[in-house]
Parts: C-alpha cells; sequence; structure tokens
C-alpha cells in the first residue's frame, strides 16, 4: 500500500499536469476534474503554493463576469521552475532555458566543436553558463537539463552519429557532475517528438509520428503517449533508408533520404540549379520571392519527402504527422503542404498533418522538453522527497509522452 506521503506526491504531480493541460482552474474546478476531495485539494494547492509552483490569478484579470463572489483560479508559476536544453547541432550548438510554462526565458548559440566530444560538451556548458548568469534566479530552481544530438543515443550514449563522424561517445557526464542536476540525453527527432506531444500541437494525440527536416533527417515515433525507440533504439533513424534507383546501380551507391532531404542535399540542388544565396535563409527568402532556382530545387525536395512521407505513413498509420526542423518552413506554404497530404493519399479524416509550431527550434524545445516530461510524470516521484532535481544520473529510457 503506497503511503500517504506518496499519495500526496503523486496527487501534487496531477494537479500540475491538470494545470498544465487545461490551464487556470478554480479549486473546486480541480477536485471534479481529478475527483479529488475538495480538502484534498486545498491541501495538495497550498503545498504547491508555497513550493512557488502554484500561483492564484488576480481575480482582477479573470474573464469570469458571473453573480456572486468570483472563484479564485489557480495556475502554475513560470518562474516556479526551469528546464534547460542543449541541442549539439551539426554546425552551431544552441543552449535554450525555459519555464515552467514552457516559454522560453533566454538562449545562447556557438560553433560546435565536432572533432572532440569533450570539448563540444564544454562549449554546452558554457553556453548554458552563459544563459544562467543573465538569470539568477532561474539557477536554484533549474530542475534538469536535457541534452539533444544527431544519432542514435543508447542509454546514455551516443552509439552512433555518422554527421559528426563520432561512435560509443560518452556524452552528459561532465555537464551533470558540474551542475549536480539530472542530465538526460537522447536523439534529436525523439526529443522534438516528445515536446510536440507534450507541449504543441500533438498534446491531445495519442499516436504521433514526427518527422525533423533538417541538416539531418530523423523520425520520433510517438505510441499511446509514450516514445518507441524499438531494441536496438534505432526506431528514428529513418533518415538512412536508401532511395531506389533504377539505373542498375549497386545500393551502397544509391543516396539516403539525408542526402537527397536534409539540408545540404536541397542546398546543393539549388546551387546546381544557378542559386546563389549563401546560406539556407538566403534559401528560403528566394523561394518566397519565386526565383526558379529556388522553386525548382523546392519541387524536386518535395516530391522525395512525398515519397518518404507516404512510406512511413502507410507503414505506421500515425494518428498525427508533424514536421519540424528548419526545413519544415517549405511546407508553411499551404499549397506546399496540400501537395503533400493529397500526394500520400491518406485518408485526412482518420490522420492529420501538421507544422510544428516550434520551427526551427523543435530540437531546442525538444532538448528542454525532456527533464520537462519527467518533472510531470509521476513515476519520477520519490516519497521522501519534494520537487527536487528528479534524477540523479545520465538517463535516456522510457519518457511518457
Amino acid at each position: 500500500m503506497a503511503s500517504s506521503s506518496t499519495l500526496r506526491h503523486i496527487n501534487q504531480a496531477r494537479v500540475l499536469d491538470a494545470l498544465r493541460k487545461h490551464g487556470p482552474r478554480s479549486r473546486v474546478g480541480l477536485s471534479e476534474l481529478l475527483g479529488l476531495q475538495r480538502s484534498t485539494i486545498t491541501v495538495i494547492t497550498g503545498a504547491l503554493m508555497d513550493d512557488g509552483l502554484v500561483r492564484e490569478v488576480d481575480e482582477d484579470t479573470q474573464s469570469q463576469k458571473s453573480a456572486g463572489r468570483p472563484r479564485v483560479q489557480l495556475e502554475l508559476c513560470p518562474a516556479g521552475a526551469y528546464f534547460a536544453g542543449l541541442d549539439l547541432g551539426n554546425d552551431i550548438s544552441t543552449a535554450i532555458l525555459v519555464d515552467l510554462s514552457g516559454s522560453e526565458v533566454g538562449r545562447a548559440s556557438a560553433a560546435t566543436d565536432r572533432s572532440d566530444p569533450d570539448a563540444a560538451e564544454r562549449k554546452l556548458l558554457e553556453l548554458l553558463e552563459s544563459i544562467l548568469s543573465e538569470h539568477a534566479a532561474a539557477r536554484s530552481r533549474l530542475q534538469g537539463i536535457g541534452i539533444t544530438v544527431p544519432g542514435t543515443v543508447v542509454e546514455g550514449k551516443i552509439e552512433r552519429a555518422p554527421i559528426l563522424g563520432w561512435g560509443h561517445v560518452s556524452f552528459g557526464d561532465t555537464i551533470a557532475r558540474e551542475t549536480g542536476l539530472p542530465v538526460l540525453i537522447d536523439n534529436d527527432a525523439n526529443a522534438a517528438a516528445i515536446s510536440e506531444a507534450q507541449f504543441g500541437i500533438g498534446r491531445d494525440s495519442s499516436d504521433l509520428l514526427y518527422i525533423l527536416l533538417d541538416t539531418g533527417i530523423g523520425t520520433g515515433l510517438v505510441l499511446e503517449r509514450r516514445i518507441y525507440r524499438g531494441s536496438l533504439g534505432q526506431v528514428g533513424e529513418a533518415g538512412h533508408i536508401r532511395v531506389p534507383r533504377s539505373d542498375g546501380s549497386p545500393m551502397s551507391q544509391w543516396s539516403s533520404v539525408e542526402d537527397v532531404i536534409g539540408i545540404s542535399g536541397l542546398r546543393e540542388k539549388y546551387r546546381d540549379l544557378g542559386g546563389t544565396a549563401p546560406d539556407f535563409e538566403g534559401f528560403l527568402q528566394d523561394l518566397r520571392e519565386g526565383r526558379d532556382s529556388a522553386v525548382s530545387a523546392a519541387a524536386e525536395w518535395q516530391q522525395y519527402l512525398l515519397w518518404f512521407t507516404s512510406t512511413l505513413m502507410w507503414m505506421l498509420s500515425p494518428q498525427l504527422v508533424v514536421f519540424g526542423g528548419r526545413s519544415s518552413a517549405i511546407l508553411s506554404d499551404a499549397e506546399a503542404m496540400a501537395a503533400v497530404v493529397e500526394g500520400t493519399a491518406a485518408d485526412t479524416s482518420r490522420t492529420t498533418f501538421a507544422v510544428s509550431a516550434f520551427g526551427a527550434d523543435a530540437i531546442a524545445m525538444g532538448a528542454a522538453a525532456l527533464p520537462m516530461s519527467e518533472f510531470f510524470s509521476l513515476p519520477a516521484l520519490r516519497p521522501e522527497q519534494a520537487f527536487t532535481p528528479l534524477r540523479t544520473s545520465t538517463s535516456t529510457g522510457g519518457q511518457t509522452a
């Protein structure tokens, strides 16, 4: 039988999660929503207010206008807890700090040192420290750190990251040791999928396929609200699928999905067609202006994406397909998105397609979502503790999305 302390912490987590998902609620409203006695809700919310995690909404700001005394609403206190996301990108590493509401508080970026994992980890730590130096109040309430990498992560280690040229690398130990905080590390697409399922478009979907369109191409699969990794932890590595050719060449010479849909391949095609913009933002600007080189490159990219998406969709039959990452900006054009949806021949009454609201920030937000999802999950709570850092060692296992 669970102890009273255990039940209290479980109910605290339930209240926090309810406020996260449903927004401000009165104590009576929480009681009805969670099926708990009003006296229990009063005790729980009182403790959460003492911890600075929940606050009362100023009655003057309530939109509810009714006879009699209005019920006081409760909401999450954004400054009650903070979470850091560290994105180890192919070219650029980014640190982001978000508050309990999921809003960005600060960020910092620098070039990735791909030659040395230790140096790359130190750089991420420096970026985090630069943010915390500007937001000192967040340091004492920082609950955990998430790290995303463009590769396969198994039991807290980078098994393979072809883009970075790394394999069998431990990563995150220095950050965990020097900050004294729990550190979780995961594949970038998996983390982005968790973020989307927890805090984005996929909050109401039990099954979600996330397609990351960036320098690398990856997928994150959420089944029954849990990220699915497979026995080898490589479920999301769909970018390494080979694109068939009909010229009789051996498969070893076929391009991968990442070669033709990744940003490097897209920019190479754009330059071959006469495009001159020096970076990806310049390509997007040319596309918005209708320049032939950008339009033609995007059209070919879209055909490869259509084939890739259709293959995954018919195999996995997700409730929701979300496109994220920098290249997803191409699909922000309604006509381009409609062409992809129509081309998959999907039953749109059963499968919905969307572009992530996080856009280019999908991976960094995904990194922050790793510790944030742990904070709101029931299994992480210990009977003897209130809301202190939830883990003491690097972990990747079984986040609930």
